[in-house]
């Protein structure tokens, strides 16, 4: 008897009730997706006279399921952030770089997720919880400032390395199709010439694929 009731009141209550809201009652709730591993690049020393408003060089690859919201210098010899941005590296001092990485919606950090700084998980040395819920702090380990320029002729991308993606964009800024940096042009123009040109992508493209040992400008 408790059956045939059961099966009369589903079948009133398909007659009643659109079966798109029957659906959407019994959908199941979208889960997010853990982000196992968060890859940052840019990592460099800080330059001794340069300042942190300057040094700001990290970046996370386009087509992420996280970005990069912001970044800071830390002075691990006073043991404080520069939140003044005008404010020299001292040579005497050691310094570490951080930012803060938030997930793209639908997705989170997971627990075990592994941080890399320029593919290294040795360079991070600290994770701290940040204000904003579900972001975190990644700081890098601590860093002697080195004297002069700390540019790599032909890395663009200051990534660490002059590959052929470097060339790409040496090649595209010189067609007038994107904008550089002041930092970016300095390791672009391997030619000495003052300019980033087509004859730098040429000789990045060429130091990429192996066919060239250095650049005119190195010493």
């Amino acid at each position: 008897m408790k059956k045939l009731t059961a099966l009369a009141l589903a079948a009133i209550l398909a007659v009643f009730i659109p079966f798109g809201i029957l659906a959407e009652a019994v959908e199941p709730a979208d889960e997010e997706i853990p982000i196992t591993e968060v890859y940052i690049e840019g990592l460099r020393p800080p330059v001794a006279g340069e300042t942190p408003e300057t040094s700001c060089n990290l970046y996370v690859e386009e087509g992420q399921n996280y970005v990069l919201v912001y970044q800071y210098w830390h002075d691990n010899t006073l043991g404080s952030d520069m939140f003044d941005e005008q404010v020299p590296f001292d040579p005497n001092h050691q310094y570490s770089a951080g930012c803060m990485i938030a997930p793209d919606e639908g997705y989170y950090l997971a627990d075990d997720c592994v941080y890399y700084f320029n593919g290294d998980p040795a360079l991070v040395d600290q994770l701290i919880p940040s204000y904003f819920e579900g972001c975190l702090f990644v700081q890098s380990v601590a860093m002697d400032c080195v004297s002069g320029s700390s540019v790599i002729p032909g890395d663009v991308n200051l990534d660490g390395e002059a590959t052929v993606s470097d060339a790409l964009l040496a090649l595209r800024f010189s067609m007038g199709l994107i904008e550089l940096t002041d930092e970016q042009l300095e390791a672009a123009d391997v030619n000495g010439n003052g300019e980033c040109d087509m004859s730098d992508a040429l000789l990045i493209l060429r130091f990429g694929m192996g066919l060239l040992e250095s650049f005119p400008t190195d010493k």
